[in-house]
């Protein structure tokens, strides 16, 4: 069980290829919500994706969310599972799988209240990244790792697509730079306060291109006020809002390296094995900064008493994003020009 938002869901995907080779006779369903399910659309090592609205769970009257929960509970009943995997930190999702009539749940733990229906738990009190909390969640049950490396999976034909656009505009494999200046939102959540300055974006796009730089600006379809009343310098390709998540990830692949917040695009590009220069502000980037070789994370919040503010689903209400603001344009350009032309795979340690 793990519901949202994208980067958690792909934060997950070692955890679950581990259980699946270990037990590869084993029938894997995962429990998603439907704004992100799509991030499982072609994974091999789940067998059966069972999608519940989160819209209604998460943000519903007391009446939808408990309709959401009775019609889980009567679906999973029926398929009778041995064991099940609760991904989020709150008691209630282990309440609401016992209910599912699953016999042994293993999960994570945060206070004493969220071990009464675990028969093993993982401490995330800790700053551990979270692929690493996922996959000790599973190894409880005998699972052996397979690798941190996250999974999201591109169909030959949706890749050989994006291929031929970017051949089309002049724009080669491996020489683009992805700007991806939204995210930071999801169902449950809104945490604007994770976004680098939108100026700062359009800045370091101006750099890069006037630096004769390629480069692809990705987001959702929340993301269209990046461009909305500013048209991109000469050599960009605004694909905001124009894609699915499958041919986001393509476009990606092509790309040399990414240019992130600590948010959902972030995640996809490292999944899809890019680089990846992503900036932290109020989150910690122990939990989540990017693994793939040649990443590199910008974090200013060590000098600052307040940083990391992030606690428990929850951020304080902060006038200056100061953690954020200190991340100069022209350190983010240096760095993008510095690691463009490293070759690329594998993981690292770290930033």
């Amino acid at each position: 069980m793990k519901l949202a938002g994208m980067g958690d869901v792909l934060m997950a995907t070692p955890a679950v290829r581990a259980l699946k080779k270990t037990f590869p006779d084993s029938s894997v369903t995962w429990l998603v919500g439907s704004s992100v399910k799509d991030a499982l659309s072609r994974n091999p090592y789940v067998d059966k994706v069972h999608v519940i609205d989160d819209r209604l769970f998460f943000k519903g009257s007391m009446g939808e969310k408990a309709a959401v929960a009775r019609g889980l509970i009567r679906d999973l009943r029926k398929e009778r599972f041995d064991a099940g995997f609760v991904l989020h930190r709150d008691w209630k999702y282990g309440a609401l799988l016992k209910l599912c009539g699953i016999k042994k749940l293993y999960g994570l733990r945060r206070g004493f209240a969220s071990t009464l229906f675990l028969a093993g738990s993982v401490s995330f009190d800790t700053p551990v990244h979270h692929i690493n909390h996922y996959i000790e969640a599973v190894q409880l049950a005998g699972a052996r790792e397979d690798g941190r490396e996250m999974d999201f999976f591109v169909g030959d034909g949706v890749r050989k697509g994006a291929a031929e656009r970017l051949a089309a505009l002049g724009m080669r494999p491996g020489e683009v730079i992805g700007i991806a200046p939204g995210g930071a939102r999801n169902v449950n959540e809104v945490m604007d306060s994770r976004r680098w300055p939108e100026e700062n974006f359009k800045a370091l796009t101006a750099l890069l291109a006037g630096a004769g730089f390629k480069a692809a600006l990705f987001g959702s379809s929340g993301d269209r006020w990046f461009t909305d009343g500013w048209t991109p310098p000469e050599g960009v390709l605004d694909l905001i809002g124009k894609t699915t998540l499958e041919e986001t990830a393509a476009y990606m692949e092509n790309c040399s390296l990414v240019v992130a917040n600590d948010s959902g695009p972030m995640h996809l590009a490292a999944a899809v094995g890019r680089p990846v220069v992503s900036i932290f502000g109020p989150t910690d980037p122990a939990e989540k900064h990017p693994l793939t070789r040649g990443s590199f994370y910008f974090w200013k919040g060590k000098g600052l008493d307040c940083s990391p503010c992030y606690s428990h689903g929850a951020f304080p209400d902060c006038k200056t994003l100061e953690c954020m603001r200190r991340v100069a344009v022209e350190e983010v350009f240096d760095k993008v020009r510095e690691l463009a032309d490293v070759t690329h795979g594998g993981l690292s340690d770290g930033a």
